[in-house]
């Protein structure tokens, strides 16, 4: 027997295959592919302005602020009091932490000495940065004398894996920026052996452009280690500009001004799990040069790129 086609049955006939060939084109709706604005938040080394952060923490912060930046990296008030910093040492860590808040920035990552983080020393400085609110804790270097060995280098990535563990337990992480890539014992790179001496899970690592300045391919370092950093030290390297010291040729310069491929390397950069604080522009400057204007500069010019 056949079913008479009324109106309210043809229009809903008439709406479901509607329905058929509209929703195949609404799921193959899908973004443009290629690359997207650089947004991810930016952060700037303290050291970097160690000499207005003397004169006036609150206002240097605010004033850094301004010019678009989400974050601060510090530098220990304790080892760091005769660079800059003793206006912080008598500070409670959690007074410090409130005039970095009241600021408008964050302040998740601080360098720390590796005698701060070292043997005895470990528990008392992770529950000060603790109390600063940190996330990270980042030794700013070996401790390691210039004329070291590659068994001082090995005393200290035990050390380092050992306090890891303790960092670890109370909740944040410890880490390691290089100052460099070399040298070079038996020939090979010191950073590829402390690669394999430091263990990933309770050691992270920050790493420094300015490797670039000993001829090492930094982003094929950022490649080869993919997965292990959480953070760049970022600046730029312009090999034929004066030098401040009179025998040497070459400058760090502000981002975009040097001779580093930015969006390579940030594209290297995203296969490893880079912190949302971990993006940190750090420019020294010496008179006449302004801090301030090296990091405006750096800061625009990362907001141009597309990645």
């Amino acid at each position: 027997m056949s079913r008479r086609l009324t109106r309210r049955t043809f229009i809903k006939s008439t709406a479901a295959a509607a329905a058929i060939t509209v929703i195949p084109s609404c799921l193959s709706r899908k973004e443009p592919a290629g690359p997207k604005p650089f947004d991810r938040p930016i952060s700037f080394q303290s050291y970097g302005m160690k000499s207005e952060i003397e004169k006036d923490f609150p206002g240097t912060l605010r004033k850094v602020r301004e010019l678009g930046f989400s974050g601060v990296e510090m530098c220990s008030p304790i080892s760091y009091k005769e660079a800059g910093f003793g206006n912080l040492t008598p500070l409670p860590p959690a007074e410090i932490k409130r005039q970095i808040k009241d600021s408008g920035l964050l302040c998740k990552t601080s360098h720390f000495q590796a005698h701060e983080m070292l043997g005895d020393a470990t528990a008392k400085s992770t529950e000060y940065g603790a109390a600063m609110g940190l996330t990270d804790i980042i030794m700013s270097g070996a401790g390691v004398p210039r004329n070291g060995t590659l068994d001082d280098y090995k005393k200290f990535a035990a050390s380092a894996n050992k306090a890891g563990q303790i960092v670890k337990a109370a909740g944040l992480r410890l880490g390691y920026h290089n100052h460099s890539i070399g040298p070079e014992f038996d020939g090979k790179p010191l950073y590829d052996s402390l690669m394999e001496m430091l263990e990933p899970d309770l050691v992270t690592m920050q790493f420094q452009i300015a490797s670039i300045t000993g001829g090492y391919d930094i982003i094929a370092y950022l490649e080869k280690y993919a997965g292990r950093y959480s953070a760049l030290h970022m600046h730029d390297w312009d090999p034929q500009a004066k030098s401040p010291n009179p025998d040497r040729t070459g400058k760090i310069v502000p981002i975009g001004e040097g001779i580093v491929d930015w969006v390579a390397l940030l594209k290297a950069a995203n296969k490893s799990n880079i912190a949302d604080h971990g993006f940190i522009i750090e420019i020294e400057s010496r008179p006449p040069d302004s801090p301030f204007e090296g990091l405006r500069r750096s800061i625009n010019y990362l907001r141009t790129l597309k990645i």
